[in-house]
């Protein structure tokens, strides 16, 4: 009888403690050979310290690590590597000004160096003939910097099956959160990719996206509060078991507050008319009511996200006006824009929406910062705002060790609350949100959509800009689709008689 070979990589009760704070609890975990595995979890769950456990950058306080069926003690990244082991991250890890074929070889110039000389041309061939292997159509040669941000992102894939030609290893790729910040054509050429590699490594996806992990994953392993709540092939997994798994409650049929829909508005708070951007945006003309959570879909380049660019400010647009509450807003200005109280939440919340090396504090009160300032002395409360963030802090449910605290060292979902609510304390009537669940765990996203409709509920005119298509036609009132720059479809969305995605997507393509 042929026994089975051993798993690629399994982790048997595995605890991580960071003094008293148990990170992981036993964790156990197994990717077979030739397979994908998707790790899905809240953030705070235990996802990147199995990852830190993994590549060598944290050590296991208690349980084994084991390859190929060895255990190994990996004390740095270059020992993982060394086993095969890679990680793809989301905030990437490329320089910019090197060359492809250098950044596939970075760390590792040594082994094509001869008698001190690098061996730039055997490095070329060697970069050259991984990207082949994989079917990246990616010159070595080609500036890192100049890629989109999809096409670094295959760099980086490459980077890390680069190992099975470097050491006597088959790889274990790690993919943190890979999609997060790719269009959905380069999803797509991601996982047709996925798919034809597994044969050659065995893969680690770790995902927010429970689409992410149904579309190329062969079994799916749950966390929670630092322990594994779960674990299915593929085939027997829900969503609705996976969240259940996730959050430790059932999803309600009320995931999108669906129950809270606000179906009577009050007058227009934000109109646009003709408004037009050259080459981006065709005349378009819009009204947004108090109370109102407006959707915009279309696919990549079809000028909806030009149209929350236009209303926030950051892009003064060629001709049409805009109004706030009746009064003309001066256009492309930001400026403008935070003085009509429109507000903004960015998709890209780490780079557009808060300042990272900065306090929780710092960052809330940021929009609202001469209401600090007393009546005839420029001089800042420290008080007052201390006293603000620790109300949001409060009402919003940050959690954070303090109103002090970087709030780079916070999950997503508590940065995107941050966000949120350096807005609120601004007392904002217009909010343009773009992909505002993006990158946050189910539970984060309940958390955010229950707050939309407390903003609606307060008369608040929203703009919900999204790729989700779930989340558009949950959360909104009406939908309007963009194709070409243009307008091409107002869809109604009531409460009793939502949209199908079906119905959405034919105007979108």
């Amino acid at each position: 009888m042929t026994s089975l070979p051993p798993p690629a990589l399994e982790l048997k009760a595995v605890t991580k403690r960071y003094g008293p704070v148990t990170a992981l609890g036993g964790v156990d975990l197994r990717l077979d050979r030739h397979s994908v595995l998707g790790l899905v979890g809240e953030n705070g769950a235990g996802k990147s310290s199995i990852i830190s456990v993994i590549n060598g950058t944290a050590r296991p306080s208690e349980g084994q690590v084991l390859v190929a069926g060895r255990p190994v003690t990996l004390g740095s990244p270059a020992e993982a590597a060394r086993a095969g082991i890679a990680t793809v991250f989301q905030e990437q890890g490329l320089v910019a000004n090197l060359l492809v074929y250098e950044n596939i070889l970075l760390g590792r110039e040594r082994q094509f160096s001869r008698a001190g000389i690098l061996g730039a041309a055997a490095m070329r061939r060697f970069a050259g003939n991984v990207l082949g292997e994989l079917g990246i159509a990616i010159d070595p040669d080609a500036v890192t910097g100049a890629l989109t941000f999809g096409e670094r992102q295959l760099v980086e894939i490459a980077k890390a099956f680069a190992l099975g030609h470097l050491y006597p290893v088959e790889p274990i790729v790690l993919l943190d959160e890979p999609t997060s910040a790719l269009s959905d054509r380069e999803t797509e050429i991601l996982f047709d990719s996925i798919r034809r590699w597994r044969s050659k490594a065995s893969i680690l996806l770790v995902s927010h996206r429970l689409s992410d992990v149904f579309a190329v994953c062969d079994a799916v392993t749950t966390l929670k509060d630092g322990r594994v709540s779960g674990h299915w092939p593929i085939d027997s997994a829900t969503p609705d078991l996976l969240h259940e798994a996730i959050v430790g409650r059932p999803r309600s049929a009320g995931y999108y507050k669906e129950h809270e829909q606000r179906e009577t508005f009050g007058e227009p708070v934000l109109e646009l008319v003709d408004v037009e951007v050259s080459g981006q945006l065709r005349p378009v003309s819009l009204s947004v009511r108090a109370g109102e959570i407006v959707g915009v879909a279309g696919v990549l380049g079809s000028g909806k996200t030009t149209l929350g660019h236009v209303i926030t400010g950051a892009l003064r647009p060629s001709r049409g006006a805009i109004r706030v509450h009746g009064r003309p807003l001066r256009p492309g200005s930001r400026a403008a824009a935070l003085a009509a109280d429109i507000g903004s939440v960015p998709a890209e919340r780490n780079v557009a929406g808060v300042i990272g090396m900065h306090s929780v504090q710092s960052n809330l009160v940021l929009p609202s910062i001469r209401s600090f300032a007393g009546r005839f002395l420029p001089i800042l409360s420290g008080r007052r705002q201390a006293q603000t963030t620790d109300r949001w802090i409060q009402r919003l449910r940050i959690k954070t060790a303090g109103r002090n605290q970087q709030i780079r060292n916070l999950s997503g979902g508590n940065a995107q609350k941050v966000v949120f609510a350096k807005w609120l304390a601004r007392g904002v009537r217009v909010f343009v949100l773009d992909d505002p669940g993006r990158g946050l765990d189910v539970g984060a996203k309940e958390e955010i959509y229950a707050l939309l409709r407390s903003l609606a509920r307060d008369g608040v005119a929203i703009v919900l800009i999204s790729e989700n298509l779930p989340e558009i036609i949950g959360l909104s009132n009406r939908i309007i689709t963009f194709r070409g720059g243009a307008v091409s479809a107002e869809i109604p969305a009531p409460a009793h008689d939502k949209p199908s995605e079906t119905a959405v997507v034919t105007n979108m393509v």
